[in-house]
């Protein structure tokens, strides 16, 4: 089960190292909104959201518990490999037949496989 957005930006907030009033001065706005927006009283407007998504390094679809994994916004425009972002590389696997897809799946499974074992040595 995904979070609630009040749980998330608590959890945000907390592994940040921050009170709310911190959060609050940050925002432009006061401790009782912040701990208003945790508790699930009130929902921030849409500058607001962009705007906890942007510090907290998040997209917002993961701010509101639309998506489980946490991804900063700009891991998709950091350079993988042969100048290729990482939103190229994930563009280019979508566009992949399933047998491709599934072959690429073997070949990672085998890397990741190989470093496990390379540690142990």
């Amino acid at each position: 089960m995904m979070a609630e957005f009040g749980e998330m930006l608590a959890e945000l907030r907390n592994d940040r190292g921050i009170t709310q009033k911190e959060l609050a001065d940050k925002l432009f706005v006061s401790a009782g909104t912040i701990s208003n927006y945790e508790n699930g009283v009130h929902f921030p407007d849409i500058e607001k959201l962009i705007a906890l998504a942007d510090y907290f390094h998040v997209t917002t679809d993961y701010l509101l518990g639309r998506r489980s994994v946490n991804v900063s916004p700009d891991a998709f425009e950091e350079t993988v490999f042969r100048n290729m972002t990482a939103g190229q590389v994930i563009r280019d696997i979508r566009g992949l037949p399933p047998e491709k897809k599934a072959a690429l799946g073997l070949v990672l499974n085998d890397m990741k496989l190989s470093g496990i074992i390379s540690q142990m040595k």
